[in-house]
Parts: C-alpha cells; sequence; structure tokens
C-alpha cells in the first residue's frame, strides 16, 4: 500500500482553511505554494518508492495551477514528462493514487515530449493548457522543453488555429450566456468569464497581437476573488455562483464595499461588480481577437500605419474618412490626426459605429473619455448623434455597450448609473436592467418621424424607475422623464415618453390577467390610451419589451391575447 505523505493528506484542509486575504493574488500564490509543497514531498516519496532517480523526469501542473492563480478547492492538473523511458508506469502509479486516496481530485496525464506536441495539436484545451505549463519538481529540464515546443507549434499554426478558437468561443457563449448579465453566472465558462482571460492569453501567446490595456488584468483578479470567495464558502469545486450562494459568496469576497450606485444589498453588489468585469474581459477578448484576425490578414500588423512612397516622396497612409474628426484603420473607428476632442466627438463615434458597422477602437474610446460634457439643454447636432445611436437596431447594442463601459452614458445620463448593471431577480428576465434597456431599444420598430423619437427614447427609458429602494418603477420612472428630456433638449416629447414609460405594462399585464374581449376591459385600456396614435407607439413598446426579455415573455399565446386586445381597443377608438 502506498501511503499518503502528511503535507498531501491535509491538503485539501489546510487550502480552504487558508483565510482569504484583501489581496487576491498573493492568496491565491499562497494556496499555489501548500500545492507545490505538497507534491513535492509526494515526488520525492515516489521516487524513494521506485528508485526513480528524478533525472529526464518532472511533475508539472498546468491551467489554473501553472497560472498560479487555482481556487482553493481547485482541481490538481497534473502531467508527467518524461525522456521515453519505460519504466514510467509504476513511478506515475506511485504519484496518482496517494492523491486519489487523499481524496483530491485530479486530472492528469503521463506524456514524453513528443506526446506532449502531439496532443497539443490535435486537442485544443489540452494546447490551451499546456500553454500554462509550470514546472514543480523534478528534472527542470524536460518541463521547459515540453513547455517551449507547444508554445513554438502554437505560434506557428496560429493561422490554422485560430477559427477553432474563435469557434469555442461562441459555442461557449450560446452554451453558458454572459457572465455580465446572468443571475447564476458560470464564472469560469460565461462569456466574460475565466476561460475568456484564457483565450485572450492564447492569442497573446501567437505574438499576433499584445495584451489589452487598461482594466483587464484588474477585471480577471475580481472574478478570481468571487471564485475563491464561492468555493470558501461552499467548500467545494464549484464555476457556478448559484441564487442561494450570492449573500455569503458578498460578505467572503467583500465586494460588497464597493460602492455601486445601483445595489440595494450585498448580493446586488456582488453582481453588479462581478458585471462590471466580465464586461472589460469580453470588451478585452473582442480586441485581442480583431487585433489578431488583422494581423493573419497582413504580413505586417503596422503596414497600414507605414507612410506611401510616390515618387520618391513620403505621404501620409491612406485612412478612410467616416465623419469630422473620424477616420477608419484596420476595419476600426479611430481619431483623425486632427480631431477635436469636443462635447459631440463621443456621440458622433457611436452615431458612426452604427452606421458602419464598425467598432470603436479600445484607444479611441479611451480618448473619448476625456470629453467635456454636454452643454444643458442638448444642442439639436447632439439629439440628433443619440437618435442615430438608438435607431441602430442589433448594432446598437454593442455600441453603447463599448459607449457604457467608457462611462459615457452615466455621464450623458445620471440616472443610468441607478440601474446599471442591476440584477432582476425575477425568473423572466435574461437581463441586468441597464442590457434590458439596451435589448428593448435594438428590438424596437420606429415609425419614421418625431415618433421615432418617442419610442426611442420610451424604449431606453421604461424601465429606468427600477432604482433601488424605489416603488412602483413605472410611477417612478415617469416620474423621472421630465428632468431627462428636458436636459437633452426633448421637452417637446415629455409627456408622450411620460405615458408610454408609466404605462408600459399595461397591454400586456391586461392582456394576460383579464378577458382582450371583455367590452368592459376594453373601454377601460381604450379611456387610459386615448387615442390611436399612442396605442400604436404602446403597443410597439410592448412589443419590443417583451421580444428582449425572450422566452416566457413573449410565447405565441402571450403575443395573440396582446394583439388580440390591441385590435379590439383600436377599434373602439375608431368608433367601432
Amino acid at each position: 500500500m502506498i501511503t499518503v505523505p502528511a503535507r498531501l493528506e491535509s491538503l485539501s484542509r489546510d487550502r480552504l482553511a487558508l483565510p482569504l486575504l484583501a489581496d487576491g493574488e498573493e492568496y491565491r500564490h499562497q494556496l499555489a505554494d501548500l500545492v507545490d509543497g505538497a507534491l513535492a514531498e509526494l515526488f520525492a516519496q515516489a521516487c524513494e518508492r521506485t528508485g526513480m532517480t528524478g533525472e529526464g523526469v518532472a511533475l508539472a501542473v498546468v491551467g489554473s495551477l501553472g497560472r498560479r492563480d487555482a481556487g482553493p478547492a481547485s482541481d490538481l492538473d497534473c502531467v508527467l514528462i518524461h525522456d521515453g523511458r519505460d519504466d514510467i508506469a509504476d513511478f506515475a502509479n506511485a504519484l496518482w493514487y496517494p492523491i486519489w486516496d487523499a481524496g483530491l481530485r485530479l486530472d492528469h496525464s503521463v506524456r514524453t515530449l513528443a506526446e506532449c506536441r502531439r496532443i497539443a495539436s490535435a486537442d485544443l484545451p489540452a494546447a490551451l493548457g499546456i500553454l500554462d505549463l509550470r514546472h514543480v519538481v523534478g528534472d527542470e529540464t524536460v518541463s521547459l522543453r515540453a513547455q517551449s515546443a507547444v508554445l513554438a507549434d502554437w505560434r506557428k499554426t496560429a493561422r490554422k488555429r485560430l477559427p477553432e478558437l474563435l469557434n469555442s468561443v461562441e459555442h461557449r457563449m450560446e452554451a453558458f450566456g454572459e457572465l455580465a448579465y446572468l443571475i447564476e453566472p458560470d464564472l469560469k465558462e460565461a462569456r466574460g468569464g475565466l476561460r475568456d482571460a484564457v483565450v485572450i492569453n492564447a492569442l497573446v501567446a501567437t505574438w499576433l497581437t499584445e495584451r489589452p490595456h487598461g482594466e483587464l488584468d484588474a477585471a480577471v483578479r475580481t472574478i478570481l476573488d468571487v471564485r475563491d470567495a464561492l468555493h470558501h464558502v461552499t467548500g467545494r469545486h464549484a464555476n457556478r455562483l448559484i441564487l442561494a450562494e450570492h449573500d455569503g459568496v458578498a460578505a467572503a469576497a467583500r465586494v460588497g464595499v464597493h460602492q455601486v450606485a445601483s445595489a440595494e444589498t450585498a448580493s446586488d453588489a456582488l453582481l453588479a461588480t462581478l458585471g462590471e468585469a466580465a464586461r472589460v474581459v469580453s470588451a478585452g477578448l473582442d480586441a485581442t481577437i480583431r487585433n489578431a484576425k488583422r494581423a493573419l490578414k497582413s504580413p505586417s500588423p503596422s503596414a497600414v500605419l507605414r507612410p506611401r512612397m510616390v515618387r520618391g516622396v513620403r505621404k501620409a497612409p491612406l485612412l478612410r474618412r467616416l465623419d469630422e474628426g473620424l477616420v477608419e484603420h484596420s476595419g476600426e473607428i479611430v481619431c483623425a490626426a486632427d480631431a477635436v476632442v469636443d462635447f459631440q466627438l463621443p456621440l458622433r463615434a457611436g452615431a458612426v459605429a452604427v452606421r458602419s458597422g464598425l467598432p470603436i477602437s479600445p484607444p479611441t474610446l479611451d480618448s473619448l473619455r476625456s470629453a467635456p460634457d454636454i452643454p444643458v439643454p442638448w444642442p439639436e447636432p447632439a439629439r440628433r448623434d443619440f437618435f442615430a445611436i438608438l435607431v441602430g437596431g442589433e448594432r446598437v447594442v454593442p455600441v453603447l455597450e463599448s459607449l457604457d463601459l467608457a462611462g459615457l452614458l452615466s455621464r450623458w445620463m445620471p440616472e443610468w448609473a441607478l440601474v446599471r448593471g442591476r440584477p432582476q431577480r425575477s425568473p423572466i428576465h435574461r437581463h441586468t436592467v441597464d442590457r434590458h434597456l439596451v435589448e428593448t431599444v435594438s428590438k424596437a420598430r420606429l415609425p419614421v418621424g418625431p415618433d421615432g423619437e418617442v419610442l426611442a427614447v420610451a424604449a431606453l427609458l421604461h424601465d429606468i424607475g427600477k432604482v433601488p429602494g424605489g416603488g412602483d418603477h413605472s410611477e417612478v420612472g415617469a416620474a423621472m422623464v421630465a428632468p431627462i428630456l428636458t436636459r437633452m433638449g426633448w421637452d417637446r416629447h415629455i409627456e408622450d415618453v411620460e405615458f408610454l414609460v408609466r404605462h408600459h405594462l399595461l397591454l400586456s399585464e391586461t392582456a394576460t390577467s383579464r378577458d382582450p374581449e371583455d367590452p368592459a376591459v376594453i373601454a377601460e385600456v381604450a379611456g387610459v390610451v386615448g387615442d390611436v396614435r399612442r396605442l400604436d407607439l404602446l403597443a410597439a413598446l410592448t412589443s419590443a419589451d417583451a421580444s428582449a426579455v425572450g422566452g416566457q415573455a413573449w410565447t405565441a399565446w402571450r403575443q395573440t391575447l396582446i394583439t388580440t386586445l390591441t385590435e379590439n381597443v383600436r377599434a373602439s377608438l375608431l368608433g367601432g
């Protein structure tokens, strides 16, 4: 029988007993040191038991252990690398069985250098894991040779592997959704989670792109801190932050002390802070993917900006002008050399992004943060560009997302901060309040003319009353309309938008809770609506709102009931 070394036998308890630190990175390094110490002791015992000298054999860790960011209940991902010897099986058993006997979760493999390369070339998850390989004990030369060979292969085959890597990103988002907007997110697999941070590292390792600048590292640390707290609170390996664990994790992670305007409770602050971090990771991944794709299309990523030689004279590179102060560079919107960063430029950039389908480059977004405040009331050009953003259909979502991440939406509309990242614990909602508002705008079928402005603004504001400590969100929101629209210079729309925000649930709630064919019900709704124009606007908002929620909020049954009520009210208003 193989004895379990003392440090390995107590490793599970020791990791969970290690107190969480304010410095999460230092905490995770201490966890890694515990694992390394236990594995080194185990390796020495296995050498003594089997007579192995350790020469030509190395025990390494991969994945989160390789990055030294594993949690207190994370699996042990180990790989035993050797130089091709035949007597490796007994030595491997002397390593793996004590780990299992200690009750630890183990993902293990035994590979030669050639096998490491072959497995990495055939299996994407294995390749990503080996890219993070870290030597623990044994012959370090063996570990370094394996890591270097796999890394070199990864760079050589980047063009071929990139589509597979991007497909894996898309499939995960379809399966797990977006971390930033979920009530019970998977911290590892959801879009904007820890797996995406690994993908960013893998793309950077190809040398096709640089690591995104800015807040990415801090965002990843935030998600890791929450993951650590989840392990600590549950005492087990877990990546899904279920509702029942929110309060405990918020307290353990100390996320609730963050100043989050939209947070009513510590668990609200947890989700808002986590969501903000996930949005940063997601944006960082998008930028990294764009850069990698661009590098693959060009023999030199800097070629676009190189001066041109015309008859021996150096000329400035050609950049397509998109609008005043804005040009296209390598598929992104960037500031022109002579751009003036005034209050109009961020709005203009958003309008151009919607119109062209091009993303605003991260450095340009950083520049737009410094734009001065918009004068109050907003000048007509500001309203025009803002409305141009709102009419963008599906494009409005990524554009407003990027502007919001740059802090611009809350500057333009301070009330936005009260719903930004605010979770909705209703079972029918799949998004935070702010994301639901943006999704509703994207789904709205806007009429031509002034009513298009009315519907677009109403869609953006219909749930703005879901603020911390508020009452009936429809009434609270309606009371917020006048200050917002007065500031924006849309005074003429105040009455209509107030009506739509106050009554945005009228058709759906009435149709699904009462008889849409009942003359008394029809007359009651007609009395509230008043005329066909407002009925059409309300019906359009109802459809956009329900479509943005999706699922059970917009089933064929509900749609039929709402349509029936709407048509009956229309007939009543027309004197039918």
